[in-house]
């Protein structure tokens, strides 16, 4: 085949004596009467054969020779941003005398799609233009005075007194090392390489020693087939070495039969889309009268079904002993089914977590209405935590849960999650059946009916409330969420939270104040202290001199305000109230925050900050990534980093 390949091949001169020949060909072919020396029309195109034998040797010969007939003047690669590579055009800045860009030997193109990008970016210059000199003659036309510099200096140091984020600098401009090779490298190698350095800091590198317990994991999900009998390992060993084994698809029958030896007293699987029903029941036969006390199951739709239901049922009642029931993705669980387990645990069980469970209904409401109200006469079985997500419930089957009886009076912690049928008559009706100062926490992400009246149900019967999650509720207001952090008489105090959730609400109600209100409130000692404060919360205070009103022990740990239209002012509040508290922060699709603002929190945050979310924040550049002072520390994670030259166009 290479030979073949070989002899088709033509030098530039055998290519041009074959157009010559092809020619001649044509000529003879026309007539042997006018094949004479002397006939001017034969000679005219000899020597018009000759002029394209010796034009085409030439290109031949030389293929990367610039001839200025082949130039195309409506389609240039340098404006086009049509390209093969992953990187975008590459551009070559061949530097000529005197400083400047030699662009003769540019290459270039034609096409449609590339003449379009032209005319585009024609447009976009253009545009620019009318602009700048826009600018120029308002600039021109603006009187001026002597102390103009003077005013604006003065203003700039009345802004940084107020924003103190402003004067944050970053390492890279402190150290004078924003000039370094690096710089002119691929921005995906600099990703790269501060990816695989952040990890080094955090333990997790390739180069990292891995812990004693991680080398023990590791050693026996890798010879696990071999492993009859764990004994009495602690249950974090046992979940750990579940998740493990579902990393690397070992989690079988023969591995379920290990983990749920005899003695077991937590069932925690992450996955059981592997285990039987026949196996599962044949476990928990021996389990729960050896004590087993919290059945967590995830994708438990194969193994816990009817069956099971059964064989628990069937048991003495004092032999059971469950005060936890958590399952997920049990598509095989009735509503009968689930109303009879209720019955049969409802003696022990306070814990009940349901996720993506179809066939649940109303039974299993008048179930925890009958076998949790206080009329039983039984003071000991009281359920704590009520967690409902993805459920298909109807709305009568929900006013039941705090209509029917008292079997919420105790809750402590409620999550109505992704339930079509929740809105804020459900909600009123659920809390006001909950005492006073019970609730800690409340869950309501994703309902899309819940309105500003929710707000006010919420602050009625939440007082102890400290886990707020209220994602995705796009029918909330600013003016609402600024009422229910702020004090108010005869109403009971806001809420000190430690978790706040309002991420995915609309973006311009979760803004500024909203946040600065809720870490203001989650921080200050008493109710008194918020009432007696004269300073005002608004876009000209200084957070830094709220510091001397709050207290260290108090604060918000984990904050997500993704997808809002907060800007550095909520950094500073956050940096001045939740100094000791702040482990985790998500401010993804926050385009209004900034290097200087999250430089600033980092720097103010105490060392138990650990995790920082800016997915989507395209404006945050390496002053930030590469500049902050925990960067060669350890211990702060940074999540989601946008692929994104600082300053210039996004590299998808």
């Amino acid at each position: 085949m290479s030979g073949n390949r070989r002899s088709n091949r033509r030098t530039p001169a055998a290519a041009a004596a074959a157009v010559v020949a092809n020619n001649n060909d044509n000529i003879e072919a026309s007539g042997g009467d006018d094949n004479d020396i002397n006939n001017p029309r034969l000679q005219a195109m000899r020597e018009r054969s000759r002029a394209v034998a010796e034009r085409e040797a030439s290109r031949l010969a030389r293929p990367d020779a610039s001839q200025a007939s082949r130039k195309l003047g409506h389609a240039s690669k340098t404006k086009s941003a049509v390209s093969s590579t992953p990187f975008g055009q590459l551009m070559k800045n061949t530097k000529g005398s005197g400083g400047t860009t030699n662009n003769n030997e540019a290459q270039e193109w034609c096409g449609p799609f590339s003449v379009a990008r032209q005319m585009i970016a024609a447009r976009e210059d253009a545009r620019r233009l009318r602009l700048q000199q826009t600018e120029e003659g308002e600039n021109d036309n603006k009187e001026h005075h002597p102390l103009d510099h003077v005013m604006e200096e003065a203003k700039l140091q009345q802004q940084r007194k107020e924003n103190p984020s402003m004067n944050w600098i970053s390492r890279r401009h402190r150290t004078g090392n924003t000039n370094d090779a690096t710089n002119n490298s691929n921005y995906y190698v600099k990703r790269r390489k501060r990816f695989h350095q952040q990890k080094e800091l955090m333990g997790m590198g390739g180069k990292s020693v891995p812990s004693l317990f991680q080398l023990c994991i590791n050693y026996l999900v890798d010879n696990f087939d071999h492993v009859d009998s764990l004994g009495l390992v602690d249950h974090s060993i046992r979940v750990a070495l579940c998740e493990r084994l579902v990393a690397q698809g070992k989690m079988n029958g023969a591995a379920f039969d290990v983990l749920a030896e005899e003695g077991v007293e937590t069932l925690e699987l992450v996955d059981c889309a592997q285990v039987t029903q026949d196996q599962f029941c044949d476990a928990i036969k021996v389990l729960i009268p050896m004590g087993l006390r919290a059945i967590l199951l995830q994708h438990c739709g194969r193994c816990f079904g009817g069956q099971a239901v059964n064989t628990i049922v069937g048991m003495k009642s004092d032999e059971i002993q469950l005060f936890a029931l958590s399952l997920s993705g049990a598509f095989l669980l009735s509503d009968d089914d689930l109303s009879r387990l209720i019955g049969a645990t409802s003696r022990t069980l306070s814990s009940i977590d349901l996720t993506a469970c179809p066939l649940i209904g109303p039974q299993f409401c008048n179930a925890i209405g009958e076998h949790f109200s206080s009329s039983i006469g039984d003071v000991t079985n009281c359920l704590l935590e009520l967690s409902l997500e993805d459920i298909p419930l109807k709305k009568e089957a929900l006013l039941t849960l705090g209509a029917a009886s008292d079997a919420l009076r105790n809750l402590k912690s409620l999550k109505l999650k992704s339930i079509e049928a929740v809105d804020d008559e459900v909600v009123e009706i659920i809390l006001n059946s909950i005492d006073e100062g019970s609730l800690e926490g409340i869950d309501l992400s994703s309902n899309s009916q819940l309105t500003d009246e929710v707000l006010s149900s919420i602050r009625r019967r939440g007082t102890n409330l400290r886990s707020l999650q209220l994602s995705g509720l796009r029918n909330l207001s600013a003016i609402a969420l600024e009422a229910f952090f702020t004090p108010i008489e005869d109403l009971p105090s806001p809420p000190m939270l430690r978790k706040l959730d309002l991420s995915h609400c609309s973006h311009d109600e979760i803004n500024d104040a909203v946040v600065m209100l809720a870490a203001k409130a989650s921080s200050f000692r008493s109710l008194a202290d918020a009432v007696n404060s004269e300073i005002e919360i608004s876009s000209s205070v200084n957070p830094e001199s709220l510091v001397s009103e709050i207290t260290n022990s108090l604060g918000l740990v984990h904050v997500n305000i993704s997808g809002s239209s907060i800007s550095d002012k909520s950094m500073e509040m956050l940096a001045a109230t939740c100094k000791s508290s702040l482990e985790e922060l998500d401010v993804g699709f926050c385009a209004g925050v900034s290097d200087k603002g999250l430089g600033y929190l980092v720097s103010k945050v105490a060392r138990q900050l650990s995790k920082i979310h800016v997915w989507g924040c395209a404006q945050i550049t390496e002053d930030f990534l590469d500049g902050h002072d925990r960067l060669d520390e350890g211990g702060l994670e940074i999540v989601g980093v946008w692929m994104k030259k600082s300053g210039g166009r996004s590299l998808r």
